[in-house]
């Protein structure tokens, strides 16, 4: 299984650029069905990652704070199946609002070759302030990911400079790896992505994590600050889920607010009730 996340031919990520909005209920009862398929079929997991995420990001286009339980249920859910499609995960229920529980069955580990996807479930792991999840994500080996031929190389440094980092590994290979992924980031050696997706969209978390270690708030600010009008630039008026959240961002913007940098909490892109930790709950798993 490679490349379930993969870019379609306008460089966006699985997801096309709809004039409408997803239907909500509608994306919601797909999750729970792509769900409910794992008892049967455990290669539905991958779907159901990508359903659960995108009406994740979806719920946030009428609730753009997150302030709204089923924002959070299918953010949490979102979380529990990145989380399993890579590490295993022992049953647990998936809560997809009031009354539509679903069932997530035991499931050995057996991590994909899809290094978009992988981030996406760190993306959604750190914004949901999941340290065990982020720690065992951590571990999926790195030549498993590098079999996903669909990436550039900066993806799998980037990658590399993740679980680096989450796995407090020494400074000195933080930084080298940090490196590779600037220089394999550049116009002359990517050869996969979209000049402008890589410009505008999948670089930016890097730009910002380079301004997070070196605890630079005000060019942290800063980055941030342009990092949301290239979001904004590169989507336009899509009506796709992941116009909706800037995830990468939104990971970033959650560690640095987690180390006290100055952060306003109303920022478009940045739902607010993520962000500032106040609609995070407990997470079964």
């Amino acid at each position: 299984m490679k490349g379930l996340v993969r870019l379609d031919g306008a460089g966006r990520l699985a997801t096309r650029t709809p004039a409408k909005a997803p239907d909500v209920p509608e994306l919601t009862r797909a999750t729970a069905e792509s769900i409910a398929r794992i008892a049967t079929d455990p290669a539905a997991l991958g779907e159901a990652f990508g359903s659960a995420l995108a009406l994740a990001q979806a719920q946030c286009a009428n609730d753009p704070g997150a302030a709204h339980l089923d924002t959070w249920d299918a953010w949490a859910t979102a979380v529990q199946l990145g989380s399993a499609l890579f590490t295993g995960v022992q049953p647990q229920d998936c809560h997809l609002g009031e009354d539509l529980v679903r069932q997530l069955p035991a499931l050995a580990a057996e991590p994909p070759a899809d290094a978009r996807a992988w981030l996406d479930a760190l993306y959604v792991a750190i914004v949901c302030r999941q340290r065990d999840r982020i720690a065992r994500l951590c571990q999926v080996p790195l030549e498993t990911l590098r079999q996903d031929d669909s990436v550039d190389a900066y993806v799998l440094h980037w990658i590399d400079t993740l679980q680096i980092y989450f796995s407090d590994r020494p400074m000195d290979d933080l930084v080298e790896s940090l490196r590779a992924t600037m220089e394999t980031s550049m116009p002359g050696a990517v050869t996969h992505a979209p000049t402008d997706f890589v410009n505008q969209v999948d670089y930016q978390p890097v730009a910002l994590f380079h301004r997070l270690i070196t605890r630079d708030h005000a060019a942290f600010a800063e980055a941030l600050a342009e990092a949301r009008t290239d979001h904004a630039r590169y989507w336009g008026e899509s009506a796709a889920p992941r116009a909706q959240v800037a995830l990468g961002l939104l990971a970033m913007a959650s560690l640095a607010y987690d180390y006290e940098f100055p952060m306003d909490a109303e920022q478009p892109y940045l739902p607010r009730y993520l962000l500032n930790r106040e609609r995070i709950e407990d997470i079964p798993g």
